[in-house]
C-alpha cells in the first residue's frame, strides 16, 4: 500500500478522534459497557424498592401468586418447563377484576416481564381469553 494513502488516512482519523464531541461519544460507550452490569444491578435494586414499598398491599401477593401458579416449583429457570396451574390463574383472575394495571405493574417490577406475556405463554389461546374475559 502507498505510504501516502496510510499516511492521509492516519491524519484524518486522528483529526478525527481529536474532536471533542467524538472523545466524550467514545467515553460514554465505555464507561456503558464497563458498567454495564453495574447499572442493571441499580436498576433492579431500584425496582425491587419500589415493589417492596407495596408490600402490604393485596397487589403484591396477588402478582406473586401469579408466578406461583406459573411456576409451582419455584425455580426460576424451570418456569417455561413447570407445568400451570390453570385452575388457580383463573381464581386469580376473580381477585384481579378491577385492579389489573396495578398487579401488572407489580408483577412487572417484581419479575421484570409483563403478566400478559407470562400468561400467553402459560395459557392456551381459548384460556388466555377466558382470564382476560374475568378480569376485563
Amino acid at each position: 500500500m502507498n505510504p501516502l494513502v496510510i499516511a492521509q488516512a492516519v491524519k484524518g482519523a486522528g483529526s478525527f478522534f481529536s474532536n471533542r464531541k467524538v472523545q466524550i461519544a467514545l467515553l460514554i460507550i465505555v464507561l456503558y459497557f464497563i458498567f454495564k452490569k453495574k447499572i442493571k444491578q441499580l436498576i433492579h435494586n431500584y425496582r425491587q424498592r419500589k415493589f417492596n414499598k407495596n408490600e402490604g398491599r393485596d397487589v403484591n401477593q396477588i402478582a406473586q401468586q401469579y408466578r406461583s401458579a406459573a411456576n409451582p416449583s419455584g425455580i426460576s429457570w424451570m418456569i417455561n418447563a413447570d407445568g400451570t396451574d390453570e385452575e388457580e390463574i383463573e381464581k386469580l383472575g376473580f381477585q384481579t377484576k378491577g385492579q389489573l394495571q396495578p398487579i401488572a405493574d407489580a408483577y412487572r417490577l417484581k419479575f421484570d416481564e409483563s403478566l400478559s406475556d407470562r400468561l400467553r405463554k402459560e395459557l392456551s389461546p381459548k384460556e388466555f381469553q377466558n382470564w382476560r374475559n374475568i378480569v376485563d
